[in-house]
C-alpha cells in the first residue's frame, strides 16, 4: 500500500519555497510568512534578498 505525502509548504523544497516569496511582498514575508515555523523562519533567514 503506498503512503501518500501530502504536499504542503513544509514538505517543499526551499527552491520552490523561494520561488513563492519571489512573488510576495516585503511586508508580507517579514511579518507573516516568516512567524509561520521554525523552518520557514529559517527558509526566510536564508532568503537570498535578505542574507
Amino acid at each position: 500500500m503506498p503512503t501518500n505525502i501530502i504536499p504542503s509548504l513544509l514538505t517543499l523544497p526551499v527552491e520552490l519555497v523561494y520561488r513563492i516569496l519571489d512573488h510576495l511582498d516585503d511586508w508580507k514575508i517579514l511579518y507573516s510568512v516568516r512567524n509561520v515555523c521554525q523552518r520557514i523562519d529559517a527558509i526566510v533567514g536564508t532568503y537570498p534578498p535578505y542574507k
